[in-house]
């Protein structure tokens, strides 16, 4: 049997604010190409460990690998680089521009994409369509519900071409019909061969993980 390959490793990994220490000689690993979600009480450090991944944040000890190699400090040219170009974001607050088009929300994931402006729009349609969002490019996002405007943060991440997807809270302002299609986005995520994190307290999202990690057992 062949060991699945790493994604994400932290290996005697510090984090404190302060005079609080949030991590000592914390080590998790996260498979490639899976959907993994971390659960954890408020306050237990669960998006500080999504903000790290995502190089939005430093460790303060300790190493963190991604996709194999020894991640840069979250202030560097080379962080910036995979930022834009390796890792997205899904927000619980959607991220989106509220008084801007659907388009010119789904163009941020389309920003490193060299195509023709016309290869681009199709590229939006089709992400509307895989999220089963039935609206115009044209629509301001502030008249779209709140399930509609997640649709539209998942179609941006489908444009994107990353491999890591970190999702914080991403169900915690949506009703449960909601919650489910934003489910099986992920899933979908998951399939085309990214890696999916995910930070909930929603225990939801024990149906359709591939790896969970309890950070009450650190």
């Amino acid at each position: 049997m062949t060991n699945k390959p790493i994604a994400v490793e932290m290996m005697h990994v510090n984090k404190h604010y302060r005079e609080r220490v949030l991590f000592d000689d914390l080590d998790l690993s996260i498979n490639s190409h899976e959907l993994t979600t971390i659960f954890g009480k408020s306050g237990a450090g669960k998006s500080t460990i999504l903000n790290m991944i995502g190089l939005l944040e430093s460790v303060d000890a300790g190493q963190l690998k991604l996709f194999g190699q020894v991640a840069p400090s979250s202030r560097s040219t080379a962080a910036l680089r995979l930022r834009r170009t390796k890792i997205s974001y899904l927000f619980q607050n959607f991220g989106l521009i509220d008084d801007g088009t659907v388009s010119q929300n789904l163009d941020i994931g389309l920003a490193y994409v060299k195509v023709s402006r016309a290869e681009k729009r199709k590229l939006k349609v089709q992400a509307l369509q895989d999220v089963q969002l039935n609206c115009h490019l044209k629509t301001k996002i502030y008249t779209l519900s709140g399930g509609e405007q997640q649709r539209v943060a998942v179609a941006r991440l489908l444009l994107k071409p990353a491999d890591l997807i970190l999702a914080d809270e991403p169900t915690g302002a949506l009703d449960s019909e909601n919650r489910e299609i934003l489910g099986q986005l992920l899933v979908k995520l998951r399939e085309q061969g990214k890696t999916v994190v995910v930070v909930s307290h929603d225990h939801y999202f024990e149906q359709i993980s591939d790896q969970i990690i309890d950070l009450a057992a650190f």
